[in-house]
């Protein structure tokens, strides 16, 4: 067996030896150290006055190369605490679906107009910011923010409400972009229309109201022949207004309804 022989460069310490390279040195370096702070603080005064998620507090803090922390005037990739914006969430349930800690639950939400609609409540206690809700959210409605700080006593305080995520929200604190537009190959809702009964479900539940039940012509029976029992309506999906939560499918009790492409 070859041996490999390893060469160790042994450079001379810049330390001196005895009493003054155990004492005076390092206390020599530490004094260093103190005086550049003075001129360039190395820390900031968290979490009472300085933020490092405020931009103008990003502009401060200076590394060795003399460049801002981030990308930019904020991290674009981080992760922290969610964003709601009430207004524009229609209910779709697609973040609770895509959450992989079921740390999301959808909770009835006063509108203001007499009528209540379910948005996401999030308890971080579980969450581990994967991201999966905000991309998955159609609308763009709930986003993330650079927002670390969720540290409580209480577990409790640990669930964030939809009026919590929404007063992060209104905070206009910098967002992660979000994915809007749908790709062009992306799945549209069929329907099977030999199993549909016309019962109005799927558009009665759709969050968009991108469905739209249409009169169908009823056949006329042959002689011995009986025709099914059912409401002669079909549903009509608008692609350009669907957000493919799926809500439809999961509604329809004859399975009429499915994924696929159009031929």
């Amino acid at each position: 067996m070859a041996s490999v022989h390893f060469d160790k460069k042994v450079e001379d310490s810049e330390r001196p030896p005895g009493i003054i390279g155990l004492v005076v040195y390092p206390m020599t370096t530490a004094a260093k150290q103190f005086a550049r702070s003075l001129w360039r603080p190395s820390t900031i005064v968290y979490p009472m006055r300085e933020r490092l998620e405020d931009p103008e507090m990003r502009k401060k803090v200076r590394v060795e190369s003399g460049q801002p922390i981030g990308v930019g005037e904020i991290w674009d990739n981080y992760r922290g605490v969610h964003a709601l914006n009430l207004k524009t969430c229609i209910s779709c349930n697609l973040c609770a679906f895509s959450c992989p800690d079921t740390c999301i639950e959808m909770v009835p939400v006063d509108t203001g107009d007499g009528k209540t609609k379910r948005c996401p409540q999030i308890d971080y206690g579980k969450c581990s910011f994967c991201g999966f809700c905000s991309d998955a959210c159609p609308e763009g409605c709930l986003t993330m923010t650079p927002n670390y700080t969720i540290t409580t006593s209480s577990r409790a305080n640990m669930v964030y409400s939809p009026q919590r995520l929404h007063e992060v929200f209104q905070t206009k604190l910098p967002m992660n972009p979000t994915r809007i537009e749908l790709p062009k190959n992306e799945d549209s809702i069929l329907l099977d229309q030999d199993l549909c009964i016309g019962c109005n479900a799927c558009a009665r539940d759709c969050p968009t109201k991108c469905i739209t039940m249409i009169d169908i012509p009823k056949p006329v029976p042959k002689a011995g022949e009986k025709i099914p029992k059912r409401i002669w309506k079909e549903p009509t999906v608008n692609d350009a207004e669907c957000v493919r939560c799926g809500t439809c499918i999961s509604v329809c009790p004859k399975e009429c309804l499915y994924w696929g492409m159009h031929r």
